[in-house]
């Protein structure tokens, strides 16, 4: 799905490839392409956490005007101390008109909690062999196209919510730019 279905290491003093890597790893199973998928797919599972939340606070902003004041200051954080499991119930609370979705959070949350607590436990003998990494690396992509094919749908949903919400492409161009000023600020400080 996309740019980042093929994913290749690149090791020290080697010229970047834009094809596999060199023949003694022709089908890309190597120990640290292996880490790379993991990392990728994991980072993956985390935007798509981070959409969720920001889903729940949208949500929480659009539903209580009358606590406006108090909300904007940082509902973000009452969410983040929140597991994935319970936002994605809280939020499914809100989407059942679209139970597809409902299920594949559901399943993006079994494949989160089974990357962050089982995955290495379970694939220890997999990553013992070229074809245990294969197979390890075909499941990661499954997962991230998952992650990401969810948090695709999610942006959408944000977009319409922002649009209700009177928050406009320009404001949020603004917003961002306000905070590239300050991290450009604490770089010369």
């Amino acid at each position: 799905m996309g740019p980042m279905s093929d994913l290749y290491v690149v090791r020290f003093g080697d010229e970047p490839e834009s094809g596999p890597p060199p023949e003694d790893d022709e089908d890309g199973t190597d120990v640290k392409t292996t880490f790379a998928h993991f990392g990728l797919t994991y980072y993956r599972a985390c935007v798509l956490e981070h959409q969720v939340v920001n889903m729940l606070a949208f949500s929480r902003l659009l539903e209580a005007e009358a606590e406006a004041r108090r909300l904007l200051n940082d509902p973000w954080d009452e969410h983040f101390k929140e597991t994935l499991g319970r936002l994605v119930r809280r939020f499914t609370q809100q989407a059942q008109g679209n139970p597809q979705l409902v299920d594949d959070l559901a399943e993006a949350v079994r494949l989160r909690n089974h990357l962050a607590h089982a995955f290495w436990r379970e694939r220890a003998e997999d990553f013992c062999s070229d074809a245990g990494r294969a197979d390890m690396i075909a499941f990661l992509k499954e997962a991230r196209d998952l992650f990401i094919s969810v948090d695709e749908r999610l942006t959408e949903l944000a977009e319409a919510q922002r649009r209700r919400a009177g928050i406009t492409q320009e404001l949020m161009e603004q917003h961002y730019q306000t905070m590239l000023a300050r991290a450009e600020a604490r770089d010369q400080s």
